[in-house]
């Protein structure tokens, strides 16, 4: 790209008594890898008592840099002011505390060169590091890592957030100049003296209806003494009490931005049902506003060889055919199988390699799909028109479990039912109300739930752990069962009596009667299984895990796991547990869990390799 056709950046510093580091911010926006005339850096001076205003002196009649000084109005009001001079296609917004990286304009225009969005529409967040003042020194997790938005991709539409605050704190925040005209032209910047990021966020996700994410550190973001939102303890991040208190201010005043909007019935849905959410997490008292339905991902794997044309088809209908809205259909497919798909199917399709295992291909979906719940299908199987409502209304009114599964029928390859109700046979299985599956409740080697086809899985970085990894050790027809297993014990399952499921069976595979009583697939019984393997892959999975995951669960909870690990696997299992230990990046973790390595009781009742 010619330097003549790069975007032109305004960086925003709002500063108020930090002279001791307000330079720091300026100079790493002036040392950018990009050219000086397509940048400029204007800093407001918020009516400082500090000398700050003697430290910005020297960078008074630049022609890059434009100092302007007025009485204290606020943290927005001085953005505001600034954003009066601003000259960019598109503005950064930087906390005279923060830092830029030196690579984060020239990083940002090659992402937005992508994007296709004007400067009335653009809202992104870029990651960023978060440094301790006291060393310097940037702690292990980054932002994206503390808030969850790791697992986001490259863009959050309105009516599919379900966080908070699925931004960045401000030095995070870049919009099109325009839009941003347009956010501080409808926020009362007198009300909002602190919490820019809140409420400029917020308001931009109203407007523009989306935000877009670039997932690297392009800036640091210092905690100190002095933060209004934030404390490290212990070298973790922790918010600081009294967002909850604000939001009830916070809602006013987005509805009366809502309703401001020029927008279809349809939009104005999808933000009043994002106010909703963001009402219900701040347990604030509802106004009556309908709260938006979950979405439900149907990752469907089309690549097998030799598949037959009609089953996608089928699969397709009958997640049109679903009483529960919205439903998103994510399809996986080889180069040769996609001519297999519905038409409508083929453009949003996720290619995968021929040959490519399940777990690789399982990986390809989840990191394709949007949904806070999802369920796995093979081209073919087919949903009764009630699946999706019956479980997520089990999520949702039950234990909060971390996955649902119901009972199924089997047919053949041509569509004949074999069996009505393969789980109604296990006495365990129940009958009426949805019975709950807790923790730690069998070993490795009890068969306790349904091929995958039948399971609902509720998304969560516990989940995004699983498939975290490059692979697992286990044979290829293991995976969904191992996943399961691995689920069942983060947090538990329901089991509906209710049929919802037809499982299409291959040409080659004959259902048998011991079909509940050993490890089976579509495609029959499977390989025994490595159980010291498995248990290996279900603690690597918990352990790549983010800290904030791990810390939620009570230590007694590890020490059962650990149990329940060494009991699954064989005799060697807990040298190899505390390999992995050894070569943990969190040592405090690590060294807790190879004490209860050490203090577990000897293998009983596990399992022979």
């Amino acid at each position: 790209m010619h330097p003549r056709e790069l975007p032109f950046f305004s960086v925003l510093v709002a500063n108020r008594n930090h002279a001791g580091l307000v330079c720091r911010a300026v100079d790493s926006a002036l040392a950018q890898d990009y050219p000086a005339d397509r940048r400029e850096v204007i800093v407001v001076d918020d009516g400082s008592t500090d000398d700050s205003r003697e430290r910005l002196r020297p960078y008074v009649g630049r022609t890059d840099v434009h100092v302007v000084e007025q009485d204290n109005r606020g943290q927005t009001g001085a953005f505001a002011a600034a954003l009066q001079r601003a000259r960019g296609d598109y503005v950064c917004l930087l906390d005279s505390d923060d830092t830029c990286l030196p690579n984060k304009l020239a990083n940002l225009a090659a992402h937005i060169a992508t994007l296709r969005v004007d400067d009335g529409q653009l809202f992104l967040c870029h990651d960023l590091s978060i440094v301790d003042a006291r060393s310097d020194q940037a702690v292990a997790a980054t932002w994206f890592d503390v808030m969850g938005l790791r697992r986001m991709g490259p863009l959050l539409h309105v009516a599919n957030a379900a966080h908070g605050f699925p931004f960045a704190v401000t030095s995070g925040m870049v919009f099109g100049r325009r839009l941003l005209a347009d956010v501080l032209d409808r926020v009362p910047v007198w009300e909002w003296p602190m919490g820019t990021d809140e409420i400029c966020g917020q308001a931009a996700m109203l407007v523009a209806g989306e935000v877009h994410y670039v997932h690297e550190v392009l800036g640091c973001y210092l905690v100190h003494e002095n933060n209004n939102s934030a404390v490290l303890r212990a070298g973790q991040y922790h918010k600081k009490p009294g967002w909850q208190a604000r939001a009830p201010r916070v809602l006013r005043h987005l509805e009366l931005l809502v309703d401001s909007l020029e927008q279809s019935a349809a939009e104005r849905q999808q933000r009043l049902g994002y106010l909703g959410r963001l009402e219900q997490m701040s347990r604030a008292l509802p106004h009556g506003r309908q709260h938006p339905r979950a979405l439900l991902s149907f990752v469907v794997d089309a690549t097998a060889e030799g598949l037959d044309p009609a089953w996608p088809a089928a699969t397709a209908a009958a997640i049109q055919c679903q009483t529960h809205d919205p439903v998103e259909t994510v399809w996986l497919c080889s180069e040769r199988s996609i001519g297999q798909l519905p038409d409508a199917a083929r453009a949003g399709a996720v290619l995968v390699t021929v040959g490519e295992g399940r777990y690789r291909r399982m990986q390809a979906g989840l990191r394709a799909c949007r949904g806070q719940y999802l369920c796995f299908l093979d081209a073919g199987d087919l949903p009764e028109k009630r699946f999706v409502e019956r479980h997520l209304h089990t999520h949702r009114s039950t234990t909060l479990p971390m996955l649902t599964v119901s009972d199924l029928r089997l047919l053949d390859a041509t569509g004949v039912v074999l069996h009505a109700s393969i789980q109604g046979t296990a006495a365990s299985w129940g009958s009426g109300a949805p019975s709950h599956v807790g923790a730690f409740s069998g070993l490795l080697r009890d068969w306790q739930l349904a091929p995958m086809p039948a399971v609902v899985l509720r998304r969560s970085p516990l989940l995004d752990a699983f498939f975290a990894a490059d692979d697992l050790p286990v044979h290829d027809r293991q995976v969904g069962w191992l996943l399961c297993q691995y689920l069942l014990q983060m947090g538990g399952a329901s089991r509906l009596a209710e049929n919802l499921m037809d499982l299409r069976l291959p040409v080659h595979t004959t259902a048998n009667a011991s079909w509940l009583s050993q490890f089976i697939d579509r495609d029959g019984p499977m390989p025994a299984p490595d159980y010291t393997a498995c248990a290996l892959a279900l603690f690597a999975a918990y352990a790549r895990a983010g800290d904030r995951e791990r810390a939620s669960f009570a230590e007694s909870w590890e020490a059962r796991f650990v149990q329940w690990l060494l009991q699954s696997g064989a005799g060697d299992t807990a040298a190899r547990l505390d390999a992995v230990l050894r070569h943990h990046p969190d040592t405090a973790w690590a060294g807790r869990i190879a004490a209860l390595l050490r203090g577990a009781k000897p293998r009983a009742g596990g399992v022979q390799p």
